[in-house]
């Protein structure tokens, strides 16, 4: 006689493998549905939930793959890398490395694209609630603080290089439109997600802008933003299109925080 907690462990085995390993010898049958039957509810509904969670979270990858391929995808990546926590809300952080290293998907260098892009749209979705900057902030730094200003950014914003349009292909999905083409980019381009109020946005950004934020996120100040600016501007437009950026950012919510010499 096994005991209870060897029957849960057996049990659990068996939903996440597919295998009775001889528990159904020990499951009681009923006038409705036999031992095999019933434990088959759970093999099932495993699977099944683990499916729905993935098909809510990757609808684009569902638009490029198709209905029938996509649930083979889904049902690969679940035989491979069964669930390792309570939460589902994190379980399709698994489906872009899956497809890029898993044949024949990996052929379809997209797929891993549009499924990346799509769970760093949920985790600027889910990001902590942070304080926002606004532009009166920014109107009140004072004109000599402005070189040695730093910026913190939200936890929301997300970024992803991308060689293929998916991110066209999740925006005619989200407005229930046509799906275009795949289109492929050389080079790649910026892209960048975040969340202003309870809404996620996404856009592609220009070659100077990706650069700016990637100084800011190095902890860069005003001053060396503008100096990485230069690398396409004219010296004297470098001032103007920093603050540019700055106030879009802003306005955006791409900011928690202005720091100063002088902020404690």
């Amino acid at each position: 006689m096994s005991t209870l907690l060897e029957l849960q462990l057996r049990v659990s085995a068996c939903v996440l493998d597919a295998d009775d390993r001889g528990i159904v010898d020990e499951i009681v049958a009923t006038p409705f549905a036999g031992a095999s039957r019933r434990l088959g509810v759970y093999v099932h509904g495993y699977r099944a939930r683990l499916f729905e969670v993935l098909g809510n979270d990757f609808p684009g990858t569902r638009a490029l793959a198709g209905d029938a391929e996509f649930a083979r995808l889904c049902h690969a990546c679940i035989e491979a890398h069964p669930s390792t926590q309570f939460n589902l809300r994190w379980y399709g952080s698994v489906l872009a490395g899956f497809l890029r290293g898993q044949t024949p998907w990996q052929e379809r260098p997209a797929l891993g694209a549009m499924a990346e892009l799509e769970w760093r749209l949920g985790l600027a979705f889910d990001a902590v609630d942070e304080h926002v900057v606004d532009v009166t902030e920014m109107a009140s730094i004072a004109a000599d603080a402005w070189p040695g200003l730093r910026l913190c950014l939200q936890g929301s914003l997300q970024r992803q290089s991308l060689q293929w349009n998916v991110s066209a292909v999740r925006r005619a999905v989200d407005h229930d439109e046509s799906v275009p083409a795949l289109q492929a980019w050389d080079p790649a381009r910026h892209w960048v997600a975040w969340r202003k109020g309870v809404t996620v946005h996404h856009r592609c950004m220009e070659d100077d802008e990706a650069a700016a934020l990637d100084a800011v996120e190095r902890d860069a100040t005003f001053a060396q933003v503008c100096e990485r600016l230069c690398e396409w501007h004219a010296i004297d437009a470098v001032a103007m299109r920093a603050a540019m950026l700055l106030r879009r950012w802003i306005e955006d919510h791409w900011v928690s925080a202005l720091l100063t010499t002088s902020t404690p």
